[in-house]
């Protein structure tokens, strides 16, 4: 009976040491500008299938632009000052700006640029992307998510 006990307490404590996706990362590169509203960036995405990671690689983008900043563009700096301040305070606007897909009405185009490799825990898949910073910008000042430059 004792070693049914041990058995147990061994085979949950390997369940918990599986590998773990992680979702969230700042694997964004800058790649080139279009034009001074657009530029191409390359994000890494996660996920169960190839739909989940592109989907993450896209919202990934958008957070490094978004909360990092993304080096060698026009916003080097995050366009958000206070993220944690912003989380709370726009959750509403942040909500429907990742889970309701808004954050698509800013790119432009979104091509596969890897294939879909396996990892522990899932797939991963890079992807570039054209996006509207401009646009971007403008929709937050307007939803009073940054201040507007100037003032």
């Amino acid at each position: 009976m004792k070693y049914y006990v041990y058995l147990v307490v061994a085979i949950l404590g390997l369940h918990g040491c599986s590998p773990k996706m992680h979702t969230e990362s700042g694997e964004v590169n800058f790649l080139s500008k279009e034009s001074q509203a657009v530029f191409l960036v390359k994000s890494m995405g996660y996920g169960k299938n190839r739909v989940e990671a592109v989907a993450n690689a896209e919202k990934n983008a958008f957070r490094v632009l978004l909360f990092r900043g993304l080096p060698g563009s026009d916003v080097p700096l995050p366009l958000v000052e206070n993220e944690a301040h912003t989380r709370s305070v726009h959750a509403t606007y942040l909500r429907h700006f990742f889970a309701g897909n808004r954050y698509r009405s800013f790119l432009m185009s979104s091509k596969e640029s890897s294939k879909l490799t396996k990892i522990p825990g899932g797939k991963r898949i890079a992807v570039d992307l054209k996006i509207n910073h401009h646009s971007l910008r403008r929709d937050l000042e307007e939803n009073q998510v940054i201040r507007k430059f100037g003032y």
